[in-house]
C-alpha cells in the first residue's frame, strides 16, 4: 500500500500543480510511452481522475473517458463518484484502489497551451485580363503576373497528458502515458471527445485494456 500511495503521489501531485498554474479540429497523440516490461492481463476496472479544479470540468472529463473505456469492456468509475467534493489526494486514491478492486488508474491533466506560427511565403499567379480599345472598338486579352502577399499562420495547440497507473502486486507504477493534442479546437466538448477518441483505442492496441 505504501508503494501504491507513493506512485500515485507523484502522478497526482504533478497534475494538481499543473492545474493550479495553468467543427472538428486536427488532433494527434504525441509523446507516447509504454512500460516495455508490463505483464499481466488487460485492465478491466479503472478509476478515472481528472486533475481539474473546476468541479463541472472534472465530472465532464471523467464521464467522457469512462464512457469511451466502457465501449472496450472496461468498468470505469470517475473519481467524483467516490470523492465528490474535490480531487482525491494520493492516499485517498490508494485506499479506493484497495477497497474497490481497481486494477488501473487513469490520470488526466492539462498541459500548457502552445502557440505555433509559420510564415507562409507569397506567391505569383498569372491572371487573364480582357481590355477594350475604344479607338478600334475591339477587345483583346493579355496575361499579367500578380504578386500574392505572404502571411503568418498562427495556431493554438491544446494539450492534455494522460497517464495510466497499475497497482499490480502492490508495486504501483506508471505503465503508459501520452499527450493528446488538438489544433484550434472549436469547443471544450470537442477537446474531450477527441482526446478520448485518441487515447482509448491506443490503450486497446497496446494491450493495456481489452481490444474492442
Amino acid at each position: 500500500m505504501k508503494n501504491i500511495a507513493f506512485s500515485i503521489a507523484v502522478i497526482v501531485s504533478v497534475g494538481m500543480l499543473a492545474t493550479i498554474h495553468t467543427g472538428c479540429a486536427p488532433s494527434r497523440l504525441t509523446n507516447e510511452w509504454k512500460d516495455s516490461e508490463l505483464l499481466g492481463p488487460p485492465m478491466t476496472k479503472m478509476l478515472i481522475v481528472a486533475g481539474k479544479n473546476n468541479p463541472v470540468n472534472r465530472r465532464l472529463w471523467e464521464d467522457e473517458m469512462a464512457a469511451a473505456l466502457g465501449e472496450y469492456g472496461v468498468t470505469a468509475v470517475g473519481s467524483y463518484r467516490l470523492f465528490p467534493d474535490s480531487i482525491p489526494d494520493p492516499n485517498q486514491v490508494a485506499a479506493a484502489v484497495a477497497d474497490k478492486g481497481f486494477d488501473g488508474v487513469m490520470f488526466i491533466r492539462r498541459l500548457a497551451t502552445q502557440t505555433t506560427t509559420a510564415e507562409i511565403p507569397g506567391t505569383v499567379t498569372r491572371e487573364k485580363v480582357t481590355q477594350y480599345d475604344k479607338n478600334t472598338n475591339t477587345y483583346s486579352t493579355i496575361y499579367r503576373d500578380v504578386q500574392q502577399p505572404g502571411f503568418t499562420d498562427t495556431n493554438k495547440v491544446v494539450r492534455h497528458e494522460i497517464m495510466v497507473f497499475t497497482p499490480a502486486k502492490e508495486t504501483g507504477h506508471l505503465v503508459w502515458s501520452g499527450t493528446g493534442e488538438m489544433i484550434n479546437p472549436s469547443s471544450r466538448d470537442a477537446v474531450r471527445s477527441e482526446i478520448a477518441g485518441l487515447v482509448v483505442p491506443e490503450l486497446g492496441k497496446q494491450g493495456i485494456i481489452p481490444q474492442k
